[in-house]
């Protein structure tokens, strides 16, 4: 497989900052829970789930982060109360997941505001990258838009 290309990856890193800094101005006392929060992943996860703003980092690969939990996303409910954080932020995540909807459902029944960074629709790399469950499209973003509490980048 090709790897991608640099403006590729700078879009991607431009967008994932713009995300991260939107998490963080919502973020009003209760914090940010950081779902697939693996640090081994890239020097902007390793720093987001360092940030202050971060309460919780979750995901299925144990991290080594003092504040982190392990959790499969695929199964709900989360062991979270209703409305616990201020926002979820969930990076590059969705695209692995079986049911997607399920998943966002409970990110909005865990937090006040939801964060999503996906793969652009035209990302070929995302596309073919065996990993990825999903290939959102023009519509089901736009259907991830409709939401209220939701934010996409």
């Amino acid at each position: 497989m090709k790897l991608p290309t640099l403006p590729t990856l700078l879009h991607q890193e431009r967008q994932r900052n713009l995300a991260f800094e939107k998490a963080k101005e919502l973020s009003n006392g209760k914090g940010i829970i950081n779902l697939g929060a693996g640090i081994h992943r890239s020097i902007f996860a390793h720093s987001t789930a360092h940030s202050p703003e971060v309460v919780l980092n979750v995901d299925v690969k144990p991290d080594g982060v003092s504040n982190y939990i392990q959790l499969d996303l695929e199964q709900t409910p989360y062991p979270f109360e209703d409305k616990q954080f201020s926002v979820c932020f969930a990076s590059h995540i969705l695209e692995h997941l079986e049911n997607w909807q399920a998943a966002l459902d409970e990110m909005k029944r865990i937090s006040d505001w939801v964060i999503i960074v996906l793969p652009h629709p035209f990302d070929i790399f995302a596309v073919l990258n065996p990993n990825h469950k999903q290939h959102f499209t023009k519509k089901t973003i736009d259907s991830i838009k409709d939401s209220n509490v939701v934010i996409y980048y």
